[in-house]
């Protein structure tokens, strides 16, 4: 066979050196060479595969030499280790005598002088049965199970991977078990990702001068990757997190106590830490890791098992010791090359005392629950939130330049979507997915605002993984940031689906004799029918009232019957369930109805049309006593509007209204003080938007409790509602209730009162603030800290709840549900259709008990997503007003008064009455320049120490701040970042 070479093998030698080598190896003559395949950096393909019987014991050659970088081929530099570029030869034998008479040897010897940069190669004679014959054999390696290393043993590619061979393994013998001796060759794998998973090492015994050369009988390339794939799923199928329980299971469990149920809060400084608030167990129950918190995401409601507290907390307090020492070891490393702690800068020092700081709290702030989460109860269908994207992952560890070099090559698989909410976690996005030229161009997208989503969250991974919704803008626009935070509060700000639209497009308005037959005509009694309020626009309640006898007045609720239309588990349903509740922002308003069908079949400020009804007929005493109701459906026909606040005294519906006013005057005094429910008045900001877009103006609306008057009347109404399906449903009906704030919670207003005894109650509270306190930025102050200690109102399924809980404190009723807010509330069409059911004398369904949970639970986080998206789109547009009002001037902070009505140990918390705005200041050099501060925990006070003016004799100056303190700050707001960042800067005395 003629010889073959490949010049561009780095085993090929010129004329002269490969007869000389071959000579050496005393080949015989009948011996034919295969062709010699190019080099791969894998399984060294130049490597010499050889089987035959040894005739003669030839000595063992071990040439040891690497080519510097410079000389290699630029797929061999990306991935080889840098070695000696020393040359070395090991002769073995049995007989050294032999060895060096030999003229071969001596050859040899003279050779490896001349030539340079020699791959590493390794031959191995038999030495001891030259007349067997001896095949390459592959060696198991520890981590390859025995009966694997068989059944793959037939289908191995003999590669020989061009490395250094251990001298030591070179001369032990591994005798198969059958008289054959086997010389052992362990090599060591490369370092590169391609094969880091090749498992095959090879055993080569030395072909005698009568052998001859065959192929390796190598397996396909298609069964190698497939081997690859099923290894890579092995190992990808290690679960990280549990597995969840299913909700009903999980539901079960929590109403019979075994398990544990809240809304899911992540700490905002650190993710780590989260808590969940149980009712059930008067108390938070905290959780600690990301594996316990199992996927699940700030504001999901959740399924909690308690487990033992000092586990949870030895756990945390051997992370947080690792995480320090870590932290430790990086940055002694980085700064320095001497590791002492004094090579550390001192900015860097802060960070690790800090957690030293955490640990020592660890002891003090001792939780009464731990718990980790089984079961995710609630979260929002199509969950979107905002963010950034980046083509690394951030915080990662630095690549070493062969694998940034690999990927630079071909191309990564994921990019990183990163969440403006901090406490929600990075998420992997599929590379086909990202915009077009986003790898090439990545840094111009640093300054851009995306909505992402999450599609899935699996055991097996440490991140979840999802898409790219759409992009919405640069950042500093005031429409990109307020689209951003409907996303982050997954509000649905698009338009209705087209199934939706020709639902409601098709939905008849005109009222057929066949929707009257089982109803009660109002139209043909004498009754007046009208609505109240400040506009006649989306209103769903109209109200009416009829003098029956001396001192008695029939004072009737209609609220439109929205759940005749909307029927279950149509378009128009699925579309209202999904948003859940309206949502009022400052630049819009989100419903959860086409505004085409409210108008045409819903809102009942349209004069003279017929309306399907739910009516709620109370006979009331002149002192607002109820004597007795009458609920029941009905059509009505609206005759008129009445604006309350604007001199209508043509309007003969007028003196109607001032009627219906009185008695709700009456109903409001007993309910706050025979009832002590709340009241109702709230307050609120008005922004003036100009063309922009920006605001140029904000007003403060105070309401007074004449102005929330009418609501009275509702809150009767649904009490009798509440009354009657549960009468009917008594484990499914669909309730509304409020606890009452805990006191602990207020202990500081408690304490700034004296512990007066008026003091022992939220309504001796609020009675000391507007009696004692003369400041009226501090009034506010107060109520704001009791507004948002006041727990959330919540819907619940009447067998969900022990009926000592069914309360509602600020309504101040035992028993309440909300079903007079159909246009702006889904929860009231389903209610509506409870009450239809209960009017016929239907009975609970027994197997429906999950169902009423899941869609109290989902109302829940409605209706706290839009509460949160109401304030923090106030906040944003108060920023954009201050940035504004610096941005045309000169003047590029605002002075302004604050109260202090939080300590931390190194933060404030504000409130700002002027914008009834609440923002948490960290202490540092920026926002206290120049100052030092402590924070004395026993009596609630801090102290700041300023530095003296140069002009100033005496050298500090100490401020003492206690709570509702007043500070000077200066302010101003950075709106070219994700969110909108307040910063603040307290001024000195």
């Amino acid at each position: 066979m003629a010889e073959e070479k490949d010049t561009q093998h780095p085993l090929a030698l010129n004329d002269n050196q490969e007869r000389q080598q071959q000579d050496l190896l005393s080949v015989d003559d009948n011996t034919a060479n295969s062709k010699k395949p190019s080099h791969n950096r894998r399984r060294g393909r130049g490597g010499r595969r050889h089987s035959s019987s040894h005739q003669e014991t030839k000595p063992i050659i071990v040439i040891e030499e690497v080519k510097s970088d410079n000389d290699r081929r630029p797929s061999e530099n990306r991935h080889r280790r840098r070695k000696s570029s020393s040359a070395t030869v090991k002769p073995r034998s049995n007989n050294p005598a032999e060895e060096k008479e030999s003229l071969a040897f001596q050859s040899l010897v003279d050779i490896i002088h001349e030539i340079k940069r020699l791959p590493l190669v390794s031959i191995t004679p038999d030495k001891h049965e030259p007349n067997k014959d001896n095949s390459w054999k592959r060696v198991r390696r520890h981590s390859e199970p025995a009966q694997e290393m068989k059944r793959n043993q037939q289908h191995i590619d003999f590669k020989l991977p061009l490395k250094t061979i251990n001298e030591q393994q070179q001369q032990k013998h591994v005798n198969n078990g059958h008289g054959k001796p086997i010389f052992s060759n362990s090599f060591l794998s490369l370092e590169s990702e391609d094969c880091e998973n090749n498992n095959e090492t090879l055993v080569s015994p030395l072909t005698d001068e009568h052998s001859n050369r065959t192929r390796s009988k190598s397996v396909p390339n298609n069964v190698l990757q497939q081997q690859h794939q099923q290894h890579e799923q092995s190992k990808s199928r290690k679960a990280l997190f549990p597995a969840h329980l299913s909700v009903s299971d999980a539901s079960a469990a929590v109403r019979a106590h075994t398990l544990f149920s809240g809304i899911l809060r992540v700490d905002l400084q650190d993710s780590s830490d989260a808590n969940v608030e149980c009712e059930e167990l008067d108390a938070s129950i905290y959780i600690y890791g990301s594996r316990n918190r199992n996927r699940a995401l700030d504001g999901d409601e959740v399924a909690v098992e308690l487990v033992d507290v000092d586990e949870m907390l030895e756990d945390k307090q051997s992370k947080l010791q690792a995480r320090y020492t870590r932290r430790l070891s990086s940055i002694s490393m980085a700064s320095s090359s001497n590791t002492a702690l004094s090579s550390i800068p001192e900015e860097q020092k802060s960070l690790l005392n800090k957690d030293k700081l955490n640990l020592s709290l660890n002891e003090k702030s001792r939780p009464r629950y731990c718990g980790r989460i089984v079961c995710i109860l609630e979260r929002p269908k199509n969950m979107l939130f905002s963010g950034t994207l980046s083509l690394y992952r951030p915080h990662a560890i630095t690549l070493d330049n062969a694998s940034r070099d690999k990927k630079d090559i071909h191309g990564p698989k994921i990019i990183w979507f990163i969440p403006a909410d901090k406490r929600l976690p990075l998420v992997a996005v599929p590379i086909k997915h990202a915009p077009a030229n986003f790898v090439k161009y990545h840094e111009e997208y640093k300054n851009r605002i995306f909505i992402g989503n999450i599609q899935r969250w699996p055991a097996t991974s440490l991140h979840p993984f999802g898409l790219i919704e759409k992009e919405i803008g640069w950042m500093g626009e005031l429409g990109v940031h307020s689209a951003a935070l409907m996303a982050d509060h997954h509000i649905k700000d698009m338009e209705f689906s087209e199934s939706a639209l020709k639902a409601a497009a098709a939905t008849p308005g005109k009222i057929t004799n066949d929707h009257k037959k089982s109803r009660r005509d109002l139209t043909k009694e004498c009754i007046s029918i009208f609505t109240i309020g400040e506009s006649n626009v989306d209103l769903d309640t109209a109200y009416s009232v009829t003098n029956t006898e001396k001192g008695i007045f029939e004072i009737g609720v209609h609220v439109t019957d929205v759940s005749n239309y909307v029927r279950l588990n149509t378009p128009l349903d699925r579309e209202a369930r999904e948003r859940s509740c309206s949502v009022n922002l400052v630049d819009r308003r989100v419903s959860i109805l086409p505004r085409l069908f409210t108008e045409s079949c819903c809102s009942l400020g349209v004069e003279n049309h017929d309306r399907l009804a739910f009516s709620v007929l109370c006979r009331f005493t002149e002192n607002g006593v109820l004597l007795h109701s009458w609920i029941g459906k009905t059509v009505i026909k609206s005759k008129g509007h009445v604006n309350v606040s604007s001199a209508q005294q043509s309007n003969p519906l007028k003196e109607d209204a001032d009627t219906i006013l009185s008695i709700c005057q009456k109903l409001q005094h007993n309910r706050l003080h025979k009832l002590n429910g709340q009241s109702l008045a709230k307050s609120y900001e008005i922004f003036k938007i100009t063309e922009s877009g920006y605001p140029e103006e904000i007003s403060r609306i105070n309401q007074t409790d004449k102005d929330v008057l009418l609501q009275e009347l509702s809150i009767v109404a649904n009490i009798e509602v509440a009354q009657k399906i549960s009468s009917r449903f008594p484990d499914q009906a669909l309730l509304y209730r409020q606890d009452e704030p805990k006191l602990s919670k207020l202990a500081i207003i408690q304490d700034y009162f004296d512990n007066d005894p008026l003091a022992g109650s939220v309504n001796g509270l609020i009675k000391l603030i507007k009696e004692k306190e003369i400041s009226k930025e501090k009034q506010e102050a107060l109520l704001h800290i009791i507004r948002h200690t006041t727990p959330a109102s919540k819907y619940f399924s009447a067998g969900s709840v022990d009926i000592a809980k069914y309360r509602h404190f600020g309504f101040g009723a035992p028993i309440c549900t909300v079903f007079t807010e159909p246009i702006h509330n889904y929860a009231s069409i389903y209610v509506q259709r409870q009450l239809c059911d209960a009017l016929k004398g239907m009975e609970q369904e027994d197997d429906n008990f999950d169902h009423i949970d899941k869609i109290a639970r989902h109302c829940n986080s409605s209706q706290l997503n839009k509460k949160a998206a109401e304030q923090d789109c106030k906040k944003l547009y108060t920023a954009a007003y201050i940035y504004r009002q610096y941005l045309d001037t000169d003047i590029k902070n605002i002075i302004i008064e604050a109260l202090v009505i939080q300590f931390g140990i190194d933060s404030l918390r504000l409130y700002i009455p002027e914008y009834d705005l609440e923002l948490s200041v960290v202490l540092n050099e920026s926002s206290v320049p120049g100052a030092k501060y402590k924070y004395d925990s026993t009596m609630n006070e801090m102290d700041i120490v300023w530095r003296a003016d140069e002009e100033e004799e005496e050298e500090t100056v100490t401020q003492r701040l206690k709570f509702l303190s007043s500070v000077g700050i200066s302010i101003n707001v950075n709106m070219k970042v994700v969110r909108p960042l307040f910063k603040i800067e307290i001024l000195k005395l």
